[in-house]
């Protein structure tokens, strides 16, 4: 994966005092600091809603707190070059706005616009930004042209904002006039991280997975995603790092899941992103600052094995293949138990699941792989139904969770095993 990496530039501190700042691609200024992620999102080919000479708006809750922010953009799965003439970030303000004071330009090698080819991914020059653990920040980007497949993060439980076809770069409004909501919380267009500049002892923790990482709430019926729980930060990575900040952990949790997302194949359909076993380097081992990674997914390779014989023996040995990746990039790896989905309405799904998903769980348990293991199985099951998630923390669907299913994965995560170094 190509990256463009900007230059040392100005940038301004304030009206009237500019500052010299490192290039982004470099070692963080200051003695024993570096760069470290306080938020992710993984990109995958979700082409399904082309852009013309407009500005989207992305809300996102960063996890890490810091002054000085660079911002990985991306055209990863895009067809064409991608030209993009504007970017800024902010503290976001309701309605799609931007807090008045807090608006900053981001930069490329200096420039406020740039050309990401195909394939590729550019970050900003750092520039004098304050973040805060759960204060929400607005990214904007303003492209020119058509991108017929932009790159994007699907499933965002966030309300985003884009402004009309044709109506050019907005990304420096303060206002949300000229914004309009999704019509449901779905795409970070190009936005693929936010890194702060914190000390040496500061690592990120990477939580790789599927929809069950990505925070989906889902619906039996009427089936689909609960929105009435949009923008709460929900989330299991997001209850982990309320836990880690009690604890006074130095770490940044960052969640690299993808809905609809396999271990041995890719998405069924796009949005739901390449493979784990393609996608780790780019979304969980280069993660700036990352020390650790918890591995936990597989169920969708359960439930949705359509067109080849899924065996517990495939997917254990694709574990095996992750872990040892990760173990030769020099990361810890946690492994996850998978979770029930008795009662789930796909046909794949539901108590047959448990043909496979029982014995790879009890490899999981006993294998001696990885260098530990989270049993969310058993702190989300139905002791009296094994086979399905208990009530109390089941989202409805049968496969997701509520909140409190979300805060007891969170929970079952022993925080001795999350190492800064």
């Amino acid at each position: 994966m190509s990256k463009v990496r900007g230059a040392v530039a100005l940038l301004s501190l304030s009206v009237a005092t500019f500052v010299a700042l490192p290039a982004a691609g470099g070692a963080a200024s200051g003695a024993g600091t570096h760069w470290v992620g306080s938020w992710t999102a993984a990109p995958t080919n979700g082409g399904y809603q082309p852009l013309t000479d407009q500005t989207v708006r992305s809300i996102i809750a960063p996890h890490l707190a810091g002054s000085r922010v660079r911002v990985h953009l991306t055209n990863r799965f895009g067809v064409a070059p991608l030209v993009i003439t504007g970017a800024t970030i902010g503290t976001a303000a309701p309605g799609g706005g931007v807090a008045t004071g807090t608006l900053r330009t981001l930069t490329f090698s200096g420039r406020t616009s740039v050309t990401v080819p195909a394939g590729a991914d550019v970050v900003s020059d750092p520039v004098a930004a304050r973040v805060r653990p759960f204060t929400k920040l607005a990214v904007s980007t303003s492209v020119s042209g058509t991108v017929a497949k932009p790159t994007t993060h699907y499933t965002t439980r966030e309300d985003n904002y884009a402004t009309a076809v044709r109506s050019g770069d907005h990304s420096a409004d303060l206002s949300g006039a000229a914004f309009t909501r999704s019509a449901t919380p779905t795409g970070w267009f190009f936005l693929e991280g936010v890194d702060v500049t914190a000390a040496a002892r500061v690592a990120s923790v990477v939580t790789f997975g599927d929809s069950i990482t990505d925070g989906y709430q889902g619906r039996l019926a009427p089936a689909g995603e609960n929105l009435t729980t949009v923008g709460k930060e929900e989330r299991y990575p997001d209850f982990l790092q309320r836990r880690v900040d009690a604890a006074g952990l130095p770490l940044s949790i960052l969640n690299a899941g993808i809905s609809g997302n396999r271990v041995l194949q890719d998405g069924s359909i796009p949005i739901f992103g390449p493979r784990a076993l393609s996608r780790v380097g780019a979304d969980a081992i280069d993660q700036p600052g990352v020390r650790t990674v918890i591995v936990f997914e597989g169920i969708n390779d359960i439930g949705q094995a359509t067109g080849h014989a899924l065996t517990a023996a495939k997917l254990i040995a694709g574990y095996g293949r992750l872990v040892a990746r990760l173990h030769h990039a020099h990361l810890r790896v946690l492994l996850g138990t998978l979770t029930p989905a008795g009662g789930a309405a796909a046909p794949g799904y539901g108590r047959t699941a448990d043909r496979i998903r029982v014995p790879v769980n009890r490899w999981i348990r006993r294998q001696k792989d990885a260098d530990a293991v989270i049993d969310f199985d058993a702190a989300v099951r139905d002791p009296q139904r094994p086979s399905r998630i208990r009530p109390a923390y089941d989202g409805g669907d049968h496969l997701h969770f509520n909140a409190a299913g979300y805060r007891a994965l969170a929970n079952a995560v022993p925080l001795k095993q999350l190492r800064s170094r």
